[in-house]
């Protein structure tokens, strides 16, 4: 009997990078496992993209759309996906030649997992032909055991895009990509995924190389060099967040398996936290003002603290501010602790947590935390 192969689909969106999808293409087409079907939409090329598609007509399918934008795009190829499963590909990255074996793997061995996912590394790109060059470093996965998936995940988005491999199933049932995010959509339904489905690690490190280049970002709707993509990243995780600032339960804020009830204090904590890593400072003043209506006053727990020191120390995540430089955060604070012991000793974890922030001293950094200690007693 002839061999039989777990269908995966691979969607790969492109917009304007003929110099890169090549490379990209062929790091699918020659995978140990091969793609039982791979999909490429072009959304709306002006470069000589169209050309560069000729050479792979028969191995892949291929469709135009209108410069609707990413979302879009991925969206369109979800429609016509024939697969089991579904890894979506950027069209300037590179597979490394066993990617699809690997993630595929635990899947088919292990039904009550939805996802797998991976590291990633972080690659330059070479001068003279513009190929993937050295490897810069390689992306990590925070613990998982104590905090669960959700809570690292919204903190940070660890996954990376492409470095999440989904059943097709799962897709169905969470529906479509977000079309209104032109950026961060792959945040988006990830956090929308791990809220829903268990995701487990693949064996054997990175799967892909994330192409670093000084490239033009974005479609026509919001088009950007390389060095604004932090704040461009900022500007649509702070769209969604505020969104499920509204929409999660508080109990998700938690770790599996407590109890809400009896950690209401840590849970507003993390989402306290959550808020100021995007830098959402009117989300991060109402849950100041939720942790000063508690009666809770005892010492905080080891896990509390944590906590506490990560919203201090993540807090320039996207290198355009931190949260301890808002005059509000440290008003409020200032405020709500005249009448709030909860607050007050919150007050002083931040104080304790602050020196964190200095063990690379630089000028803004000295500055901020100066004005943070001022402004919370004055």
């Amino acid at each position: 009997m002839p061999q039989t192969y777990p269908k995966i689909t691979v969607i790969i969106p492109t917009f304007n990078r003929a110099e890169y999808l090549a490379e990209c293409l062929d790091s699918i087409t020659a995978q140990t496992l091969p793609a039982h079907q791979i999909i490429v939409i072009n959304d709306g090329s002006t470069d000589h993209t169209v050309k560069v598609i000729e050479n792979y007509l028969k191995s892949v399918e291929y469709f135009e759309t209108g410069q609707l934008g990413k979302s879009c795009a991925i969206n369109y190829g979800l429609e016509r996906t024939s697969g089991e499963y579904i890894w979506i590909f950027d069209d300037d990255d590179v597979a490394l030649p066993d990617v699809l074996e690997r993630f595929v793997e635990p899947l088919e061995g292990h039904p009550e997992y939805g996802f797998s996912y991976s590291t990633f590394f972080y690659s330059a790109t070479r001068a003279k032909d513009g190929r993937i060059g050295r490897v810069l470093r390689e992306s990590k996965i925070p613990d998982i055991r104590k905090r669960g998936f959700l809570i690292p995940l919204l903190e940070s988005n660890f996954l990376g895009g492409a470095a999440i491999f989904v059943r097709t199933s799962c897709y169905k049932q969470v529906g479509n990509f977000d079309s209104e995010l032109l950026r961060s959509q792959d945040y988006n339904m990830a956090v929308r995924l791990a809220r829903g489905f268990k995701g487990i690690q693949v064996r054997g490190g990175a799967t892909f190389h994330y192409r670093q280049h000084k490239g033009l970002r974005g479609n026509l709707k919001d088009r950007f060099f390389s060095r604004f993509a932090l704040k461009k990243w900022l500007h649509y995780d702070q769209i969604f967040f505020r969104g499920l600032y509204r929409e999660l339960p508080l109990s998700e804020f938690l770790p599996p398996g407590s109890n809400l009830e009896n950690k209401t204090r840590q849970a507003l904590l993390q989402r306290l936290e959550v808020m100021a890593s995007k830098l959402l400072i009117e989300e991060v003043v109402k849950d100041l003002q939720k942790l000063g209506t508690l009666s809770d006053s005892t010492p905080f727990s080891d896990m509390e603290r944590a906590v506490i020191v990560d919203m201090i120390t993540r807090s320039r995540t996207y290198k355009v501010g931190s949260i301890y430089a808002f005059p509000e955060f440290c008003d409020t604070i200032r405020r709500l602790s005249i009448s709030s012991p909860v607050i007050r000793l919150l007050r002083a974890e931040i104080l304790r947590a602050l020196p964190l922030c200095l063990k690379k001293p630089r000028p803004y950094k000295i500055l901020n935390a100066i004005g943070c200690l001022f402004q919370m007693y004055f």
